[in-house]
C-alpha cells in the first residue's frame, strides 16, 4: 500500500492517514471521518474510504 497516495483531495488525507485512524480504533467510515475529516466535504472519496477501512480492519 502506498501510504502517501491521497484518497480525499478536499482535505489531503492519504491512505496512511486512514491506516493510522484504523490502527487507533476507527472501524467504520464514520469513525475514520471523525478522526481525519476524510469524506466530510464533497463525499467523492466515500466509497474508496469505506473499501480501504474494510480491507484494513479485517
Amino acid at each position: 500500500m502506498n501510504r502517501k497516495k491521497v484518497v480525499c483531495s478536499c482535505y489531503g488525507i492519504t491512505k496512511g492517514d486512514i491506516a493510522d485512524a484504523v490502527e487507533n480504533g476507527a472501524a467504520t467510515f464514520k469513525e475514520v471521518k471523525k478522526q481525519t475529516k476524510a469524506g466530510k466535504a464533497c463525499g467523492h472519496c466515500k466509497k474508496k474510504i469505506k473499501k480501504l477501512v474494510k480491507k484494513l480492519a479485517d
